[in-house]
């Protein structure tokens, strides 16, 4: 107990009608020697006793490290998570206050680099102890592991919970050529370019950015690899739903070429709405390219697979009902049944606008 209070120093009761001098430069930081009252109990223990006249000389701070101490190596044996407050930023990290200094690498503070370590001045760390020196009583502790530790709690939780079909909400974190990788939580997923649109796309910043809180669908999930496939699409109107009234057959649309092949071509009549082009529906020895629009009329369409064939031949003043009919014909009569064979026929019995009839011979 503090029985008397000088100018730089406290004389404290230490039981057994004995008393010791308490130097201010032997109180913690966390006491205030303004704010000591006579009266007040302070922890304390001798650490020097004069020789000549016996005088005890006290620390407070001595003592709240050694019993700091203790519970530091309780804390390293249970890995227990202890709180501290940034106190002095030093070479290569800073200094907490445990009731003793404890040391902080840098590296260990956060899960990414910190830029100024001046900034978490008088902020409160939670760490754990990755390092003790017995001898010298040095604590080096980490709060990178423990925030490593929840996220990987946080990750395994959020794991177990996922299915296929879900709708989550995930934050876009990162862009690739291939697709976009959402946050979901802890767990990082990827929506293919492919299920970020229902058109094509060349990267997936023509549809997302980082930092876009996005609403996707669970396409697959892997638990043991902890690999989850997204889709963006869900929540877009499907193409086929909004423009199944332009969906029948012979109906002429503009299209653009996405893909040449000798042996077909693939075009998009609407964006997220493609189109095969067989060989014999276009002219094998035009040249085409990505890219390119094209005139095109569409043959068939199998709504049940999203499949549709057209045809780049001129039809233009074919009407379209005769082209379907004439279709028809050729198909029931084990013709080739393409457009250009419908066009043939079509101009076998309708003639040119210009046509001159032969005069017939009396």
């Amino acid at each position: 107990m503090v029985v008397q209070k000088d100018k730089d120093e406290l004389l404290v009761d230490v039981g057994g009608k004995s008393e010791g001098v308490l130097p201010f430069r032997e109180l913690s930081l966390a006491i205030d020697p303004k704010a000591v009252q006579v009266g007040d109990t302070i922890e304390v223990m001798v650490h020097r006793i004069d020789e000549v006249d016996g005088t005890l000389f006290l620390s407070e701070r001595r003592a709240r490290a050694l019993k700091t101490w203790e519970k530091v190596i309780e804390a390293h044996d249970r890995d227990e998570v202890i709180e501290a407050t940034v106190t002095q930023v030093v070479k290569g990290g800073v200094l907490v206050d445990l009731g003793m200094r404890g040391f902080v690498p840098a590296s260990q503070i956060r899960r990414q680099p910190v830029g100024n370590l001046d900034e978490l001045i008088g902020q409160r760390l939670r760490l754990k102890v990755i390092d003790l020196d017995h001898k010298r009583h040095r604590v080096v502790l980490s709060q990178r592991q423990v925030l490593e530790e929840e996220l990987q709690a946080k990750k395994n939780e959020l794991l177990e919970t996922l299915e296929v079909g879900q709708i989550r909400e995930g934050v876009v974190v990162r862009l690739a050529d291939f697709g976009a990788f959402v946050d979901l939580g802890g767990v990082d997923g990827l929506i293919h370019n492919s299920e970020l649109s229902y058109a094509r796309i060349k990267h997936p910043s023509e549809v997302v950015k980082i930092g876009d809180v996005v609403q996707v669908e669970i396409m697959k999930f892997d638990p043991e690899a902890k690999k989850v496939s997204l889709s963006l699409k869900h929540a877009l109107p499907d193409p086929w739903t909004e423009h199944e009234h332009d969906l029948f057959e012979a109906n002429h649309l503009t299209a653009q070429i996405v893909k040449v092949t000798p042996n077909y071509l693939l075009v998009e009549i609407f964006p997220g709405i493609l189109a095969m082009v067989p060989k014999g529906e276009f002219d094998s020895s035009a040249q085409y390219s990505p890219g390119q629009s094209v005139e095109v009329t569409l043959l068939t369409i199998n709504s049940s697979t999203r499949r549709i064939t057209a045809s780049i031949q001129h039809v233009a003043d074919v009407p379209p009902e005769e082209i379907e009919e004439l279709v028809h014909d050729l198909e029931v009569s084990g013709g080739v049944g393409t457009i250009a064979d419908a066009v043939s026929a079509v101009s076998a019995v309708v003639p040119e606008p210009d046509a001159v009839p032969e005069p017939v011979a009396e």
